[in-house]
């Protein structure tokens, strides 16, 4: 293995002028740091990372922590985060809570004994709470994409739900839809994960005068099944609804899928809304119409946000990002206006 020992022996130049050229350092004229340069490329010089981060205190990898990769949205967010992270010489180590809360912990905690400079977390993991129990105080912490309020002092980026939801009601509004069904995520304990596109979109609705049917509200749990199941129950009501928005595409997904089984044609008979914009939304048939959550855009302000953290620089404002409505085949005007 090439060392800058090596590197300085073939330009004929001590290891500090060969260390210099590296960090950018240093008095060093054009001629030697080009002679430097080339020798490093000749003998395919690669830099020992344990070495540097041992210098300068840090590894050069961030964690990322995410309930599970099962849900397509989370394992496209996982592939922009690692993306983003190469881009600026970062490095991510990814953990999930897929195997249960108990064994997540552990895994989390394994991940941070291997010395991150810093955590992302996505919704869906455990109370910040326990994550900063298990995560050493030193070690900067951003929530990402947070729906439920978080304590003070928390570092979190996120997008804007409420919006959001007024977004999907008012597109189906504007289309003719006055019955309209939602599935959303709850807790086997009924709580709703998904509250603030719901608030918005019922509150939506109730400007217009259409007051919230308690059998319209359908519980899932952001999976594609869960959709299913909800339509299910949605059309077997004396009168079902003429569309419905469900507040995650795969779940939309899965009441397109039912609602084909069932006989049933988009958007003719029935119109569905979803809420992320994940990969295979566009490419169901017919494709889904949903709300765009930027991942690119979300992600990049986290680890800005984790890197200045990092560096000791504290973010006073993170500004929140916004939704965006996507139309595709998925909705119409209902066959009766009611």
């Amino acid at each position: 293995m090439t060392t800058i020992y090596d590197i300085a022996k073939a330009a004929g130049v001590t290891a500090t002028t060969v260390s210099n050229v590296l960090a950018g350092k240093g008095s060093v004229s054009a001629a030697t740091r080009a002679r430097v340069l080339r020798y490093i490329q000749e003998l395919k010089y690669q830099p020992n990372l344990v070495a540097r981060s041992l210098i300068k205190g840090r590894t050069g990898v961030i964690g990322f922590a995410v309930r599970s990769l099962d849900n397509p949205f989370y394992a496209e967010l996982a592939a922009v985060v690692e993306n983003l992270a190469y881009q600026v010489g970062l490095r991510v180590f990814m953990t999930t809570f897929s195997l249960g809360e108990q064994t997540g912990t552990q895994l989390l905690k394994d991940l941070t004994a291997r010395r991150v400079d810093g955590l992302l977390v996505a919704p869906g993991c455990p109370s910040p709470q326990l994550i900063h129990s298990i995560v050493e105080q030193h070690i900067p912490v951003v929530y990402c994409l947070w729906e439920e309020e978080l304590p003070e002092q928390t570092l979190a980026v996120t997008f804007d739900f409420a919006q959001a939801g007024r977004l999907a009601a008012e597109h189906l509004l504007q289309l003719g839809h006055r019955r309209i069904g939602i599935i959303t995520d709850m807790t086997p304990a009924g709580e709703n994960t998904h509250f603030q596109r719901i608030r918005e979109f019922q509150a939506a609705l109730a400007e217009q005068g259409i007051v919230s049917d308690p059998q319209l509200l359908q519980a899932g749990n952001s999976s594609f099944e869960s959709g299913k199941q909800a339509f299910q129950r949605l059309w077997v009501l004396e009168t079902p609804p003429t569309a419905i928005f469900a507040t995650n595409d795969l779940m939309a997904i899965g009441v397109m899928s039912a609602a084909w089984e069932a006989g049933l044609h988009i958007p003719a008979d029935l119109s569905v809304v979803g809420l992320d914009n994940i990969l295979q939304a566009r490419y169901v048939t017919p494709p889904l119409t949903t709300i765009m959550i930027d991942k690119a855009a979300l992600m990049s302000q986290a680890i800005d946000v984790l890197l200045k953290e990092i560096e000791g620089q504290h973010t006073p404002a993170i500004p929140i990002i916004p939704a965006s409505l996507v139309v595709r085949n998925s909705t119409g005007p209902p066959r009766t206006k009611m």
